[in-house]
């Protein structure tokens, strides 16, 4: 009787060796596969938030800007009423404005000369009108109680307040989005001797002499918008440096590399504006 002899095979060192190899370069291109689309995906939803933002800034903004003078009577609104030491009547479609801290947060009741921002502040833009939607999420039945005066002001935590006063009263302030980093207004003048209700230039609040405030025909409004929390950019998608970015003329350095920082402006014309008094009036 003959033993039979059981012959075994294997694998040996090398092919597995060899095996892992191939299984690991696998495993880490498919890991950077991964790894890359998601930073790509991030990176696409911080850009997409930032766009977002500042479209629906601009939507609540023109709502509001839009109606400046509507049902302001022309004999409170003429350039007499804007002139340099004169002081606000309460009723002239663009109010005084004095950044003051405490009537961000408390709703003090704003005075003062027109005023505009140093280059690394936002500018504050508010105007008047008598009849039409209730600004600030008000009911629209607010606007029965005489004229509103609505304010957008960007606070220190970099949130964009609307702000409703009646006869000098804060009666509503609301945030209406966040993460503004900066916001810069400028009014179009229409200089032209004989008016076409179309802007010549455009200037800060300062700059628009007392006698021109019923020349204004429009409001360029400029934001620089952050992605903010919860959609920092990817680290492969970060600067290396601050971005620079045009705000209406002015430039501003973002604070970080962190996020997405945007510069986007809009124009909206004051259709609802009476424009009886030009720049040579004298009354």
């Amino acid at each position: 009787m003959h033993a039979t002899k059981l012959s075994q095979t294997g694998f040996s060192l090398l092919s597995l060796l060899i095996a892992t190899a191939i299984s690991l370069f696998l495993v880490s291109g498919i890991a950077k596969i991964y790894i890359d689309s998601k930073n790509a995906f991030n990176a696409n939803a911080a850009n997409s938030v930032t766009t977002d933002k500042y479209r629906f800034v601009f939507e609540e903004l023109r709502r509001a800007l839009i109606m400046a003078g509507r049902g302001i009577a022309t004999s409170a609104d003429s350039p007499s009423a804007y002139r340099d030491g004169q002081q606000d009547n309460g009723s002239r479609t663009f109010p005084a404005l004095e950044l003051v801290q405490d009537s961000i947060v408390s709703g003090t009741p704003h005075s003062g000369a027109i005023w505009s921002p140093a280059p690394e502040e936002s500018s504050v833009v508010s105007v008047r009108y008598a009849s039409g939607p209730a600004p600030c999420g008000l009911d629209d039945d607010t606007m029965d109680d005489g004229i509103i005066s609505v304010r957008f002001v960007v606070d220190d935590e970099g949130d964009l307040n609307c702000q409703a006063y009646l006869d000098g009263n804060l009666i509503q302030s609301q945030p209406i989005a966040s993460d503004i980093a900066q916001m810069r207004v400028l009014y179009g003048v229409d200089t032209d001797i004989e008016p076409d209700s179309s802007a010549n230039i455009y200037l800060t609040a300062d700059a628009v002499d007392a006698q021109n405030w019923m020349s204004v025909v429009s409001i360029r409004v400029g934001l620089v918008v952050a992605s903010g929390a919860g959609y920092e950019l990817p680290w492969p998608y970060r600067p290396q440096t601050p971005d620079q970015l045009d705000l209406l003329g002015a430039r501003f350095t973002a604070p970080d590399n962190n996020y997405i920082y945007k510069s986007a402006s809009t124009t909206i014309s004051l259709r609802n504006l009476h424009h009886m008094y030009r720049q040579f009036a004298d009354i």
